[in-house]
């Protein structure tokens, strides 16, 4: 359950406010990306963020933006998009091929008050999770880089990858010490009888 100030809850409840999204991808120093929906930039030194003191976050340009994030009250994994613009940066080199699945994606909604474009109070962290893809979409006219984030480590609804068994978990974490995953075989072939006696 998300807690916030009561500055930013009469933020959020005023006729007409002014709120951003403040996304953060840390791919590792000095490639870490810090990046809003606003229309201009705005600085903000996060928890989460790993570069010590205030950082830009970039409005517009190259974020081209991200899929609806959602939350409900069922047991599921997380997911969106963000969208960047592949063309005239270096965002592909940043992604491809430098091992930046697994890492960590945060997004906050910062409320700003409309005569002086501060931030109110402290802004509400939405999602804190992982890059579990990265693909390339381009055609003729333009190139788009979509990074898929995810709220787990791993995404067991997803057919490929990572399976149910101590090998594959092992193969994942980088150790063998873990084994929450020894009797899923035998789970998985036998048949429970609910509700009978």
């Amino acid at each position: 359950m998300k807690t916030y100030h009561q500055d930013v809850r009469d933020e959020f409840y005023r006729d007409h406010n002014f709120c951003v999204d403040l996304v953060e991808i840390q791919l590792g120093s000095p490639n870490n990306l810090y990046l809003t929906t606003g229309g201009a930039n705005i600085s903000y030194d996060s928890s989460t963020a790993p570069d010590a003191g205030s950082n830009v976050y970039t409005a517009q340009g190259d974020f081209m933006g991200f899929s609806g994030i959602s939350e409900d009250f069922d047991v599921k994994i997380g997911k969106f998009t963000i969208y960047l613009s592949a063309i005239g940066n270096n965002f592909v080199n940043k992604f491809i091929g430098q091992g930046t699945e697994g890492k960590r994606v945060v997004v906050y909604k910062a409320f700003l008050n409309t005569q002086t474009l501060a931030i109110v109070q402290t802004p509400i962290l939405m999602f804190d999770g992982i890059i579990y893809n990265i693909a390339v979409n381009e055609s003729s006219k333009s190139c788009q880089l979509n990074v898929d984030c995810s709220s787990l480590f791993a995404d067991f609804e997803r057919t490929a990858g990572r399976k149910t068994n101590n090998w594959s978990n092992w193969f994942y974490q980088g150790r063998q010490d873990d084994t929450t995953m020894e009797k899923t075989g035998f789970v998985g072939q036998t048949e429970f009888k609910w509700g009978r006696l």
